[in-house]
């Protein structure tokens, strides 16, 4: 199993994704994307997106490495 650059920049930036849903800095969670994406689906809604797409991009980091 080798990283490529690609890879753990997935993994760097699920894990900048996964630490501004869960401690919600200002500079992550009142930010423009961000922002917008909370004033039409709601809090809920942006913190499971946001969830979903870091457990994504690390689901691809891992298992790219294998290939």
């Amino acid at each position: 199993m080798q990283l490529d650059l690609l890879n753990i920049l997935l993994l760097l930036v699920a894990a900048y994704y996964l630490v501004g849903v869960t401690l919600k800095p200002a500079f992550f969670w009142e930010r423009g994307r961000i922002l917008r994406t909370r004033n039409i689906i709601g809090d809920r809604k942006t913190l499971i997106l946001y969830t979903v797409l870091a457990f994504f991009m690390i689901a691809v980091a891992i298992f790219s490495a294998f290939r």
